[in-house]
């Protein structure tokens, strides 16, 4: 509902109000007020839609323009952007559009006898009320003028030049609740989903799931954590885990992330130092097929004068090049990189065991009791600290992890993947930037189509919700349809006028 982003945004016009209040000098200041509100009534009445039977003036949707571009103008502000010329086209698309839109729902809860009851009209009109009294006394404040019926008009006439009147807040309020009522109205002519229906939202889904989830597995991990969709074709690979997550004293847990950051470092600098020695003495020939290429583009240059500019730079740069390192030197350079990562193993390997030490208690509680047999779900209970076991639907389903999963912390999914069989619990606990695991395997997923029947009833409920929607959807552009609405872009007055 696009209302609800005036009713959110209402308050932010405030923010982008220019006052530039009135010159009294030598005229009085309610008469030139009058004029300017007259003035003011004139710039507005441009034509911004049309349709059959009446038309849509700027002034009819200046408030929701300026709620919304106030909206816009800050969060591009954010990002240290500027609003682009196409993007206050589209907003005035968008509010012409919007008008229309509340002129057919009026239009149609008026055919279907439909109306607001008084206490929803009257909330209405505490919400305008509310509305339109926070922005004044913000505006008063710095009103202009020397007599309180001075500063108040001009405070009036600073809201309506961005569009804010009682009179059309409360429309604002209004438009809002009336789509409410049609929107639930037309929802709730659709009241159930046929065996054919479903079984057509099940192929659909199948097909789409697949074509979304075949190598997104981040996307397919944060569905399976969700219950706002349901997925009906699962990816190869995967299997299902719990864990009692325990967490460590922050330093101590931050101590294995740095170590493991440096020896990661490490890492990669052996491995960069392996590949260029290994391009020494291992030179492509594709280089040579490479050379041979440049020369013969250089022959069949046009431009001589541009070839041999092209070769004088290239000379150039060979001469600043620095020299090529021997095989001895890049030699010497691993060797002092592989040094470092074995001592930065050890590093993580004692700051590994520190962090297991001072959580060994807890851990050894929990070992004692899966060893004795109880019931692993009500550990989790007792002793874990993830939010995501205690909470559906990953209570019950547990995490979805493969081998090439990018959703969790690598070290979790290496010890979920290391378990062997269903129903393993990892022997010695796993340590990830989030704390400290112990993993049970609890199930392989299969591959490919979920079975029918296996998601027949939830698929049921969100069938019947995309169906309410799209009734009330192709409902309401029927009746936009109906009313032929031709719009004039560009008819918005957006000129500062000196007063």
């Amino acid at each position: 509902m696009r209302h609800a982003l005036v009713r959110l945004t209402g308050l932010l016009i405030v923010l982008m109000l220019v006052l530039t209040g009135c010159n009294l000098i030598g005229v009085d200041p309610i008469m030139q007020l009058d004029e300017d509100f007259a003035k003011l009534k004139q710039k507005y009445s441009g034509v911004i839609a049309t349709y059959d039977g009446g038309q849509v003036t700027q002034e009819d949707a200046m408030g929701s323009f300026t709620a919304q571009y106030s909206y816009l103008s800050q969060l591009y502000s954010m990002y240290g952007l500027n609003m682009t010329s196409d993007v206050v086209s589209n907003l005035e698309q968008s509010v012409a559009e919007e008008a229309v839109q509340n002129i057919a729902i009026a239009k149609q809860i008026e055919s279907r006898g439909l109306k607001l009851d008084d206490e929803k009209l009257a909330e209405v009109q505490s919400e305008a009320d509310e509305h339109y009294q926070q922005a004044y006394d913000a505006l008063y404040a710095n009103a202009k003028g020397e007599t309180e019926e001075v500063r108040a008009k001009q405070t009036e006439y600073d809201l309506a030049v961005n569009g804010y009147t009682k009179e059309s807040l409360y429309n604002i309020e209004l438009a809002t609740a009336n789509e409410e009522l049609i929107e639930q109205t037309l929802r709730d002519e659709i009241t159930e989903v046929t065996d054919d229906e479903l079984k057509a939202a099940y192929d659909e889904k199948v097909s789409s799931d697949e074509e979304s989830y075949a190598t997104a597995h981040g996307s397919f991990e944060s569905a399976m954590s969700s219950d706002d969709d349901v997925v009906c074709w699962m990816p190869e690979g995967y299997r299902t885990v719990k864990h009692i997550l325990v967490i460590p004293e922050s330093d101590v847990l931050s101590a294995v992330s740095t170590a493991r950051s440096e020896l990661t470092s490490a890492q990669n600098e052996l491995s960069d130092l392996r590949e260029e020695l290994d391009a020494l003495n291992n030179p492509e020939p594709a280089e040579e097929a490479e050379d041979a290429e440049e020369a013969e583009d250089a022959e069949e240059a046009e431009d001589t004068e541009e070839a041999e500019k092209a070769e004088a730079e290239e000379a150039e740069a060979e001469e600043t090049e620095e020299p090529a390192r021997t095989a001895e030197q890049i030699q010497a350079d691993i060797d002092a990189a592989q040094t470092r990562v074995t001592e930065l193993q050890k590093n993580v390997d004692q700051a590994q065991v520190d962090c297991l030490l001072s959580v060994q208690d807890k851990l050894d509680e929990i070992t004692a009791k899966i060893e004795a047999g109880e019931d692993f779900e009500a550990l989790i209970e007792e002793y874990g600290e993830d939010p995501g076991m205690q909470n559906e639907p990953t209570k019950t389903r547990g995490y979805y992890v493969c081998s090439d999963s990018t959703n969790w912390d690598k070290n979790f999914t290496a010890g979920a993947m290391a378990l062997e069989n269903v129903g393993d619990v990892t022997e010695t606990p796993v340590i990830s930037a989030s704390g400290i695991h112990i993993i049970r395997y609890e199930s392989d997923v299969t591959p490919g189509a979920v079975p029918f029947e296996d998601v027949k009833d939830a698929l049921y409920d969100e069938t019947l919700e995309d169906m309410k929607t799209d009734h009330y959807n192709t409902e309401l552009q029927s009746w936009i349809d109906a009313l032929n609405p031709q719009y004039s872009i560009g008819g918005f007055d957006l000129s500062s006028d000196e007063q």
